[in-house]
């Protein structure tokens, strides 16, 4: 009851992704929903700190998650097993390092010590934010790893919004129907189940190969798609809204 008053009452009604409007106002009379507007989360390319490594010639490809992980849900398990697999046919050690940052993320190094990956990954727990920001430059390529779901995902992170300002390739470990994926199929960056092991694998493989032939790099579409999510085009979306509203007569949506 409380949320149909607000949806009632409200003059405008925000969501980031069009599944998630979908879902909460398929519930409400049709005319509701010409008050809904989609703001996406903005990235602000002002974070990068001057002077901030990037990713340079190294023997390596550095492959970096800076976000948090919920146990049992959102976990990178699915990703160590894939690293797990590779490790039967390449010699990750000499070629890849993934890290790993943020909240509970360290509780998942001895899982990667006992799937024989310790030279292969790092396991942090949370950084403050401009040194996340200083991991995240310095990456190859950057890890996005949602939970699974039975259908749809519903959700975009704020974080596969921040990796955009890096302008880096992206791995995208989510469900292959949902907000997350249909921004990375547009991005051009790959997209594997987060529990598809034998999947996150290949996709791991596919970007080694790029990267050991001098390849990788973002796709030709990846600018164009970024820029709707840079804070200058989400504030400007705001401010036509606001103004919108502003000079809307007063109305009474039943």
């Amino acid at each position: 009851k409380l949320e149909a008053a607000v949806m009632h009452q409200a003059g405008a009604v925000f969501f980031v992704n069009s599944q998630t409007a979908d879902l909460v106002m398929g519930k409400y009379p049709p005319a509701w929903r010409e008050k809904t507007y989609i703001m996406p989360h903005g990235f602000d390319a002002r974070v990068l700190p001057e002077g901030s490594p990037s990713a340079g010639p190294r023997q390596r490809l550095r492959m970096v998650y800076t976000g948090r992980f919920y146990q049992g849900r959102r976990t990178p398990e699915g990703l160590l097993q894939a690293l797990q697999i590779l490790q039967n046919t390449r010699n990750l050690a000499e070629q890849l390092e993934v890290r790993l940052i943020g909240p509970f993320a360290s509780a998942y190094q001895a899982l990667a010590q006992d799937l024989g990956l310790g030279r292969v990954v790092i396991c942090r727990e949370e950084v403050p934010f401009l040194e996340s920001v200083k991991e995240a430059a310095a990456a190859d390529v950057l890890l996005v790893i949602d939970a699974p779901s039975d259908g749809p995902n519903l959700f975009l992170p704020s974080k596969l919004v921040d990796y955009l300002a890096f302008r880096k390739p992206i791995l995208g470990l989510t469900p292959k129907e949902g907000a997350s994926a249909d921004l990375l199929r547009r991005l051009g960056c790959p997209v594997a189940a987060p529990d598809d092991p034998e999947g996150i694998a290949q996709a791991v493989a596919q970007l080694l190969d790029l990267w050991q032939a001098g390849q990788l790099g973002v796709s030709p579409g990846f600018d164009t798609a970024a820029r709707q999510y840079d804070i200058r085009e989400t504030t400007r979306l705001l401010d036509r809204v606001l103004e919108e509203l502003i000079h809307r007569p007063t109305k009474q949506i039943s």
